[in-house]
């Protein structure tokens, strides 16, 4: 095989120059209705395919087969099969612009695309096939997917995912693994069996390198924004913490949890979820990655699938599927990511606000100003501030108040205390619930504590001072 491929490669080196009068390369020229079918991935970055080419000579058939391979990698996708998913084609057009048709003509015509073809069979049998004026022969050749798509990029041909996102705004990302997948596995808390523990899950080899590889990917391929859970672990392990993610509810049935609190912590827009599920079939082993993308303010998933690594013999690396996988269902699912965010950036971050009142505290939210309602005041204050006008109110009593869909700036101006300068930063609704604390305070004279349940979640206690711990 050595030998062949050697050969094969001289031959497409050696590629006679066309006649002047021929304009284009000779895929552009001679177009061939070949057929390209995906085998596997070998070793990352790379695809094995079965392409076919005709000729009059086999050398020349092989030859064509090559360049076939490479054409259906740019120009039109790589289908997918029992053993993995399809690839998009790597430029968006089936034909090259005029700005660029010289420089796929240079690639064709003089054999730069080799560089891009590995271990070519020799086709023989039912491979072979005579045709009228010659043979078709289909052949396995390895297409180094990876190098090509970063060269063509580098070459500025066609754009990676980070240039086309280039001007956009970008969401910051927590990712975890999902919350069932550590439960069936009992990454569990000793004491509830219910509750994840995310330190024992991280220890979870497979786990933590198959999450490191979607944070490259996200950080390096997208240049979004990834906070590292591992270290928002330990910086946010400490009683206080831990006992506000422990409230199992805030009277309306909803809990905030650790998941939530570790999220808010990082000012995560969003959050992504794991779950890989180890298959097999046919004596073949692979993984299907399913991904949840969820609001980390709504805590509503916007954006699932379930991605499938390619099938092998033998307990394959899932890193290695997983760099596969992801490649079939990249531009999916950062276009919806980004559509996501940029829907939040026009109409604002989701968020809900409650405001309740210590018992001690000598006034209600029924006591009037100037004769109106403090409740009104709050609700005209949050009409003024909010970014996309209407929200919901609750059943409101004297004693609470609630109000959910309040669409608030994603970012906000804040002074750094140290270096004195401004700093955009996003906006939680601990950050919003804040001022709106600040308002009731210098309006009635009351402290007012702020607990932020989550990025999306703030409970305002009138009559709470922050200094003061609820058994104060």
């Amino acid at each position: 095989m050595k030998k062949l491929f050697s050969y094969v490669l001289v031959a497409c080196m050696t590629l006679p120059v066309f006649a002047a009068k021929e304009k284009h390369a000779v895929v552009f020229d001679d177009p061939q209705a070949y057929s390209c079918v995906f085998i596997n991935v070998a070793t990352s970055g790379t695809k094995n395919v079965k392409v076919s080419g005709e000729a009059k000579k086999k050398d020349e058939a092989i030859k064509r087969a090559g360049m076939n391979a490479i054409h259906a990698t740019i120009f039109q996708g790589i289908p997918g099969g029992s053993n993995g998913q399809p690839t998009p084609a790597l430029y968006p057009s089936t034909q090259p612009s005029a700005d660029h048709m010289q420089f796929f003509d240079e690639f064709f015509n003089s054999g730069q695309y080799t560089n891009y073809l590995t271990q070519v069979t020799n086709p023989s049998g039912k491979d072979m096939t005579e045709i009228k004026g010659g043979l078709r022969v289909k052949v396995e050749i390895q297409v180094m997917f990876d190098k090509l798509r970063s060269d063509l990029v580098a070459a500025g041909i066609i754009k990676g995912v980070a240039d086309a996102l280039e001007g956009a705004q970008k969401p910051t990302i927590m990712i975890f693994p999902d919350a069932d997948w550590c439960i069936a596995n009992k990454y569990v808390m000793d004491d509830d069996p219910k509750t994840v523990d995310y330190d024992k899950a991280l220890a979870n080899v497979d786990m933590k390198a198959l999450i490191n590889e979607f944070a490259n990917f996200m950080a390096n391929v997208a240049n979004y924004e990834v906070e590292d859970l591992a270290a928002t672990l330990k910086d946010y392990r400490n009683e206080k913490a831990w006992a506000k993610a422990d409230e199992i509810d805030d009277g309306e049935g909803n809990a905030g949890g650790v998941r939530e609190m570790l999220a808010s912590a990082a000012s995560a827009d969003f959050t992504i979820d794991f779950y890989p599920e180890i298959r097999r079939d046919a004596g073949k082993q692979y993984v299907v990655f399913n991904i949840k993308a969820t609001d980390v303010s709504t805590n509503k998933s916007f954006y699932s699938i379930p991605i499938q690594g390619t099938a092998t013999y033998g307990s394959g690396q899932m890193v290695n599927q997983l760099k596969e996988a992801i490649l079939s269902v990249k531009d999916e699912f950062l276009g919806a990511l980004q559509n996501k965010f940029s829907k939040m950036a026009e109409q604002g971050r989701e968020v809900r606000i409650t405001l309740q009142r210590k018992e001690s505290c000598p006034i209600n939210f029924a006591k009037r100003y100037d004769g109106t309602p403090l409740s009104e005041y709050i609700e005209d204050w949050l009409q003024n501030k909010v970014q996309t006008p209407g929200f919901s109110a609750g059943k409101n009593t004297a004693n609470k108040l609630s109000y959910k869909q309040i669409f608030i700036p994603l970012f906000k101006e804040k002074k750094n205390r140290i270096s004195g300068k401004v700093e955009r930063r996003a906006q939680s609704a601990g950050d919003f619930a804040s001022e709106l604390a600040d308002f009731i305070t210098e309006m009635t004279e009351q402290p007012c504590r702020v607990d932020a349940r989550s990025m999306g979640h703030a409970v305002i206690t009138l009559g709470q001072d922050d200094s003061l711990s609820d058994d104060e």
